[in-house]
């Protein structure tokens, strides 16, 4: 058999690991050909880039391999985590192929966020393993080349690279985050930049912006305050050879190459900093609300169970609040009192009556206003003060640990809870309405903000910024408009305009497939083999969720009449908006879902044939 997979990403990788694990059982036949214009890694993920720039996750939470949590049924191969990696093998590794690592790795720090280079020459030797423990009866092969067009012949496909053919019985897209076509707004942004002779930079990974045309000295308006714009700043501060000293509270000492950064967007403040980490790469919490047998009673109720899950999910964070408070203030027999607590919270559906029953000070009770709006609470301060202090507060309580601050443990909670949200995905318990509006529009970009955070040294050094006058950030709601220059800012606070004639999207780009700038994918999507996914809400137009249409089962691709592309596999990022969150790495010991698809589509792939010639759609 004859399989492509086009993307070299740990999504690929996952996917030839698997595809070699499954055919191995039965000793099956396979060509394996692995296609990516980049080396092992892919284009995020190269050796190469800025150690500067850092990997989100963990290192000992951070793996490509399996283990026996897998709930799918493959084969298990483990292996080491990154930390483990490493620690073992990594040093000399990184002596052959990236010796710039090597001090990287002598430092690493297992509850630490390493550089994305590093996690990318992890990569590289996962590839490098594929290879060397082949069995005879199987090939893998790297093309470092761009796949540009996939043609339906009878009961095979023919995939066009740039400078080769091939006929394939199988072929997975992995493509990860793809090229997309630039907004009207951004269009008009550039072209306004163009005329004027400003610098207008489209949203990007940092690793691909060019930096030099960065003037220092002035200001420069950056748009978007999730992770990426951590990247943005560091590339403008210490890559310009600025400098942070002390510990827990920094000092940044100035180059005098930076720009004077002006930064915003719609909710006004950063992403949370993740709580220093405290956990095992296994340790997750027991949900005590959604439970295995409440999801599955809400199968057999379906349709819609939208409002009962985000309630009780809303339980599962404000339990854990609770209990890490208890667990500061109680005196005596801890265990026992916060016990007491928590069968009483469970009983009642988390009523208030418990906390006063349980004398929890009012001061004490998580304020979900706070939480969702920090601006809830700005009276009469500063915005630069007002900023400080929430910042300040983020940190002190993300110091304190993923386990232990009541703060940062629920925030911790909500990755824990991840399998629940994708049951009720997999199994359509949200109404297309509820799936558009209260899960993609609502708690996806919440989650995102609460959970997806920078690593708490990041939230430090933007502190140290603001207070040098290096960072100024607006208040929520960010406009960005054309004036003689450009002109930024807060529509709460109009009255604080920035101009500069920089201007950089601090964000990634979309991954929405009617944008897609990929050839392959656009000659898919142009020659009717795949389409856009819709969903369709009574009463209103379809909502395009930005997902490529798979069949969620198999992720077999759907053509424009939902029928099945028999062989085509798409898996990762292209698909989120049928999936969620499917950029997110594989943690060890957790039945890791981004592992568990993999298996599935391999497994998919050896037992399932091609139809007939002729079968097919053309």
């Amino acid at each position: 058999m004859n399989i492509a997979v086009i993307g070299a990403g740990p999504r690929g990788l996952s996917l030839c690991e698997r595809l070699i694990a499954q055919a191995s059982v039965n000793q099956q036949s396979l060509s394996l050909t692995l296609i990516d214009p980049y080396p092992p890694g892919g284009a995020i993920w190269q050796t190469n880039q800025p150690q500067s720039l850092l990997l989100n996750s963990v290192t000992s939470q951070v793996t490509l391999f399996t283990d026996e949590t897998l709930g799918t049924g493959g084969p298990i191969n483990p292996g080491p985590s990154l930390y483990e990696w490493a620690k073992k093998d990594g040093r000399n590794f990184a002596k052959k192929n990236q010796p710039s690592l090597v001090l990287e790795i002598d430092n690493l720090d297992p509850d630490g966020h390493c550089s994305r280079a590093l996690y990318g020459l992890y990569q590289k030797w996962f590839y490098q393993q594929l290879i060397e423990t082949l069995p005879p009866f199987i090939t893998l092969t790297y093309l470092q080349e761009n796949a540009i067009g996939l043609k339906l012949k009878q009961s095979c496909y023919l995939l066009e690279t740039d400078s080769h053919s091939f006929q394939l019985d199988r072929v997975i897209l992995a493509v990860g985050h793809h090229q997309v076509l630039p907004t009207e707004e951004e269009n008009r942004l550039n072209e306004f930049a163009r005329q004027k002779g400003f610098l207008y930079s489209p949203p990007q990974n940092a690793a691909d912006v060019d930096f030099h045309k960065v003037k220092g000295g002035e200001p420069v308006i950056l748009r978007g305050l999730g992770l990426t714009f951590f990247d943005y700043v560091t590339r403008l501060t210490t890559d310009r050879g600025g400098v942070f000293i002390g510990s827990d509270h920094l000092r940044y000492i100035p180059s005098g190459n930076e720009p004077l950064i002006i930064a915003g967007s719609g909710r006004g403040v950063p992403y949370h900093a993740r709580g220093a980490n405290q956990k095992q790469p296994t340790e997750q919490i027991t949900p005590r609300f959604l439970t295995t047998e409440r999801l599955r009673s809400w199968q057999v109720q379906g349709p819609d169970q939208s409002t009962e899950f985000f309630f009780y999910l809303q339980k599962e964070m404000e339990l854990v609040y609770y209990q890490r408070w208890l667990s500061q203030e109680s005196e005596g027999d801890q265990a026992a009192f916060q016990a007491a607590f928590t069968e009483q919270f469970v009983r009642q559906n988390g009523a208030t009556d418990v906390l006063i029953d349980f004398q929890i000070p009012r001061q004490n009770w998580l304020d979900w206003r706070y939480i969702l709006d920090p601006y809830e609470r700005k009276e009469g301060q500063s915005l630069r003060d007002f900023l400080l202090t929430y910042l300040t507060w983020d940190v002190t309580e993300a110091a304190k640990g993923n386990l232990t601050s009541p703060i940062s443990s629920m925030f911790e909670l909500l990755k824990d809870l991840r399998d629940p949200l994708r049951f009720m995905l997999d199994h359509q318990l949200f109404s297309p309405k509820a799936l558009k509006e209260t899960f993609w529009q609502s708690f996806v970009p919440l989650n995102a903000f609460l959970s997806i955070g920078p690593p708490l040294q990041r939230i430090r050094e933007l502190i140290a910024l603001i207070e040098a006058d290096i960072v100024t950030i607006l208040g929520p709601k960010m406009t960005l408009e054309e004036s003689d220059t450009f002109v930024a800012y807060s529509t709460n606070y109009p009255q604080q305009r920035y101009s500069a004639e920089q201007v950089l999207e601090a964000r990634i780009q979309s991954t929405d497939i009617r944008r897609t700038a990929n050839p392959l994918l656009r000659q898919l999507l142009a020659d009717g083999i795949a389409h856009p996914h819709k969903l369709y809400i009574p009463e209103e137009p379809p909502f395009y969720t930005g997902a490529i249409a798979v069949d969620p089962t198999t992720g077999q691709l759907l053509d424009p009449n939902d029928q099945v592309q028999e062989g085509l596999y798409c898996f990762g990022i292209p698909t989120e908006g049928i999936h969620w969150l499917t950029a997110a790495t594989a943690q060890p010991g957790t039945n890791a879902w981004n592992l568990r698809q993999a298996d599935q589509i391999a497994a998919h792939c050896l037992t399932r044939f091609l139809p007939e010639a002729g079968s097919r759609r053309q």
